[in-house]
């Protein structure tokens, strides 16, 4: 799967034609990839994938922000953001998140380890079409709508978006990194 990941992550930043290691580290550093997880994927933490692959779907926003209106088709907007707004109203960290994404995972993973109150909510199983019902493609949509963020996990702790995993304003792993997640979970009764 780590190997899967880091070549499908590397076909955006590094040509087909070989390159010199070099090159590749530099290319694959624009995106956030670290030598080691370039020049030795082994070597690469999960993780640190996820991260990575994270800042590439970054790179997709526009493309999903065009697309999950579409997928979601006409649906009751008032209606929908209302909904958004009770649930993130209904616990101190609130999780939307796909059922079979590794990105979802990880981030209810890092949350439970913090020890956490989260409350989850499946779309679905993903955001393929055939895979999100209507009604998590709506809740999509309106996220977008409000948020300009239609990727998950889309995490909401004390009622403020902080964005995804590794992507967002500022992101669950950032704020891990910056010591900062724990007075944020501290602050709105999570812990």
């Amino acid at each position: 799967m780590r190997a899967l990941l880091l070549v499908g992550c590397l076909a955006v930043v590094a040509p087909l034609a070989p390159a010199p290691k070099r090159t590749v580290a530099r290319r694959a550093a624009l995106l956030g990839f670290s030598s080691a997880a370039v020049l030795a994927p082994a070597a690469a933490r999960a993780e640190d994938l996820l991260e990575v692959a994270g800042k590439v779907v970054t790179v997709l926003k526009p493309l999903y922000g065009f697309e999950a209106p579409l997928q979601a088709g006409a649906y009751d907007k008032a209606a929908v953001r209302a909904r958004i707004e009770r649930d993130v109203r209904s616990g101190p960290v609130v999780v939307y998140s796909y059922t079979l994404s590794p990105f979802c995972t990880e981030a209810k993973a890092l949350l439970a380890a913090q020890g956490a109150k989260v409350t989850v909510i499946e779309l679905g199983d993903e955001w393929v079409p055939g895979l999100l019902p209507a009604g998590g493609a709506a809740v999509r949509a309106e996220l977008g709508a409000m948020t300009g963020q239609t990727s998950m996990p889309h995490v909401f702790i004390g009622g403020a978006s902080i964005g995804g995993l590794a992507s967002g304003t500022p992101g669950l792993k950032a704020l891990l990194r910056d010591g900062s997640l724990r007075d944020k979970l501290k602050a709105a009764g999570a812990l």
